[in-house]
């Protein structure tokens, strides 16, 4: 008996408006700076990884995008910072979502993956979360792990969120930042890859952090799922089946050629929309002799132009090289989303060219255990990229007035730079909690030993963020 081929294991209205393209929005939640150090430490987040800058409003946005030749209406959340400057145009982050069974449980609906959207935003970020095709609003079968659609939901929701600045009081500063954990790492990849390659007239992805993602669907996550007699989530597979099915339509004719009764004739109301992922594995075997058909693992691997086969290849995206930053999270224990499909990303990307491409072990964690730790380890790691707005060098820089800087940011070897300044101007560097670690008026500063995120106060200039 063998494992099935393909595991994947994530994971108020108060305003309605329409626009000129199509996007509506409404307000759907919010919380204040003090939420959000509250949700904070329920987290359990140590003050020097990361601490909460502005209170956040958000909206869920619909949205058109084009799917299967038609142009269908999805939707997204969208975390927008209260009380930002109004000189400083703002980066985005898009973070897409992990595996979820229930159109309710998608982010517009603010499940608790969404409390996430929270953490993101608060430093300053518009951070943008797509539902997909098939959850949210969207009454279609979501295409599990279809990477087209993945991305160009991710990407139309930031034309939808552009389009909407005038009349929210905000504007893109051009950055682009995306992250996803799990499916959400494959739907990260797909759509940094499809930005790069299809819209990099309009955007420039500055950073991507995808997290245990199934990137090699053809040549990893499949062949490596199906060494073991037993699956403890049968779900998965189905899910993937179905679909990939509903987007490629020449997988199945009828879904008895791949399951086993009564579990074919079971499916179609397992997978509604409504149904939670604890209910659907209660109703399918763990065997998978009992859930599949005989004989179909080994027609579908021995046979590359089998129609699954030909799915997933079209859903690889290990298999390209990134022009921007990227690093990849994964931990040594996950049994689901398999370390191997970060791997074969990064020796693909680097064995062509790429640079700046690098890959994060978490240790010894499974799935579950590895989300935590990745997704705010790729927050703080994409933060790096961000150059961060001060009111007062827009203000210099319209004047004609010249701004100091500190560089190399982040810190080598422990030391900055402050440059830009008169000799002998005293500086103060303060950690997140307000602890002042150091004081002095040389133009080099020393932040010790400790990583973290540090502000350097300037008198009479300002303050800027600087990473050691």
């Amino acid at each position: 008996m063998k494992k099935t081929l393909y595991t994947l294991l994530t994971g108020c209205a108060l305003f309605l408006s329409t626009s000129i393209v199509a996007q509506t929005y409404e307000e759907i939640a919010s919380m204040t700076l003090e939420d959000i150090n509250i949700l904070v430490a329920t987290f359990g987040i140590p003050s020097n990884v990361f601490q909460a800058e502005y209170g956040v409003d958000v909206y869920r946005v619909t949205y058109e995008m084009p799917y299967l030749g038609e142009t269908i209406e999805v939707s997204g959340a969208m975390f927008l910072p209260v009380g930002v400057p109004a000189e400083c145009d703002l980066p985005v982050h898009t973070y897409m979502h992990g595996t979820i069974f229930e159109r309710n449980q998608a982010p517009s609906f603010m499940p608790f993956e969404a409390m996430l959207g929270y953490l993101m935003c608060s430093p300053g970020y518009i951070t943008l979360m797509p539902d997909y095709v098939g959850l949210g609003t969207s009454m279609l079968m979501h295409p599990y792990v279809q990477s087209k659609s993945e991305a160009e939901s991710g990407i139309y929701l930031v034309e939808a969120a552009a389009n909407l600045g005038d009349e929210l009081g905000f504007a893109f500063n051009g950055e682009q930042f995306i992250s996803g954990y799990s499916q959400g790492g494959h739907a990260a990849m797909a759509m940094a890859k499809e930005i790069q390659e299809n819209w990099s007239e309009s955007y420039e992805v500055k950073a991507c952090a995808p997290m245990a993602g199934p990137y090699d669907m053809s040549g990893t996550q499949g062949p490596l799922s199906v060494a073991e007699e037993v699956y403890p989530y049968p779900a998965f597979f189905a899910y993937n089946v179905i679909g990939w099915n509903s987007y490629y339509g020449n997988i199945y004719e009828d879904l008895s050629e791949i399951f086993q009764e009564p579990y074919a004739s079971m499916l179609p109301d397992l997978f509604d929309g409504e149904t939670g992922p604890a209910e659907i594995n209660g109703a399918l075997p763990t065997l998978t002799s009992e859930l599949l058909q005989p004989g179909v693992v080994e027609e579908i691997l021995n046979d590359p132009e089998h129609p699954y086969m030909v799915a997933a290849f079209d859903n690889d995206v290990h298999n390209w090289v990134p022009n921007c930053h990227l690093q990849m999270y994964y931990c040594e224990a996950d049994d689901v989303v398999y370390p191997e499909n970060a791997m074969s990303a990064y020796n693909y990307m680097i064995q062509n060219g790429a640079e700046n491409i690098t890959v994060n072990n978490g240790g010894d964690l499974d799935h579950q255990g590895c989300a935590g730790p990745s997704i705010f380890g790729g927050l703080t790691w994409l933060d790096q990229f961000h150059v961060e707005c001060d009111p007062e060098s827009v203000y210099e820089y319209a004047s004609g007035r010249i701004d100091w800087t500190v560089a190399p940011n982040p810190a080598s070897n422990c030391q900055t730079t402050l440059l830009g300044i008169p000799s002998n101007t005293p500086w103060t560097v303060s950690d997140l909690a307000g602890r002042i670690i150091s004081q002095g008026s040389s133009t080099t500063v020393d932040l010790g030993n400790t990583s973290g995120i540090y502000f350097i106060e300037v008198e009479g200039m300002g303050i800027k963020k600087v990473l050691n």
